[in-house]
């Protein structure tokens, strides 16, 4: 009578412990009696406990960094908005200076509806809201549709495209949001490439995987940035006087990761090689 005593008074302090969110400890000696498996029961239940606790403490910090940081991001447009506007508004401009005014503003505009839409694609990548269908389709297509896209910018910096690889390749994909992938990786290769360099994209596939690389010469990266620069904002070193958010490469592993692959980058003598591997 005295033992069950005692060991009921360890399950209540025990119970008493996880009220308080202590750590429980086991003090019934390793037996097969109902209070020792109750107990054994509770020091598992102290555990998932904790372990949803820390997981929420996470989240919560994560979030009030990405608020920290889109407030950052949003900062410097609207404030340039802010000026320009008060600037239109005084009675003595010449045509030249509003036209000035107007062209900046709309870049404001465009660099904040950029990150409103970045943001939106994120949440939903980052909460599975997005339906990735994929179909067995030609990867090459999907490429070349990207690489229309990103054609108009690189012509402006005189930079010329080379394709390698099979001229029509199946491989199970969304070609819209792969697509965008793909479009992510070509626009950033072109904006931290100088006037006319080259951008080198090729397409192969093996038993286990189809990889698209594009590989630039441009600033590239510094070696301890390798596994940083899929990071959700995350801008190299040899990238901070060049525009841009450090979301596109974020997004473009968010939407392979969701497609069963990963991403991988490799430093070259000069530039820059990143590759989207798909499963097949």
């Amino acid at each position: 009578m005295f033992q069950k005593r005692k060991e009921m008074e360890i399950i209540s302090r025990a119970l008493e412990d996880l009220i308080n969110g202590k750590t429980l400890e086991i003090a019934l000696p390793n037996q097969d009696t109902l209070p020792a498996k109750v107990q054994h029961q509770l020091v598992r239940l102290s555990d998932i406990i904790r372990g949803t606790q820390e997981k929420a403490w996470k989240e919560r910090n994560q979030i009030k960094e990405l608020i920290a940081e889109t407030a950052h991001q949003l900062r410097n447009p609207l404030a340039n908005m802010e000026s320009y506007l008060e600037l239109l508004q005084e009675e003595e401009i010449s045509r030249e200076e509003k036209e000035i005014y107007l062209e900046a503003l709309c870049a404001s505009e465009s660099r904040i509806r950029f990150l409103t839409e970045g943001f939106i694609k994120m949440s939903r990548l980052e909460n599975h809201i997005v339906q990735i269908k994929k179909e067995q389709k030609d990867l090459t297509a999907t490429i070349l549709n990207s690489l229309l896209q990103v054609r108009k910018y690189a012509q402006e910096k005189q930079i010329v495209f080379s394709v390698q690889g099979e001229e029509e390749l199946c491989v199970s994909h969304d070609a819209k949001w792969l697509g965008e992938a793909v479009y992510n990786l070509l626009d950033n290769s072109v904006k931290y490439s100088p006037n006319g360099s080259k951008i080198e994209i090729k397409i192969s596939k093996n038993e286990m995987f189809a990889q698209i690389a594009v590989r630039d010469f441009g600033v590239g990266i510094e070696h301890e940035e390798l596994n940083l620069i899929f990071q959700r904002f995350y801008r190299g070193k040899r990238a901070e006087n060049q525009p841009g958010f450090g979301l596109g490469l974020y997004l473009a592993r968010e939407i392979v990761l969701q497609h069963g692959g990963f991403m991988k980058a490799k430093e070259k003598e000069k530039g820059l090689e990143i590759s989207i591997f798909l499963p097949v």
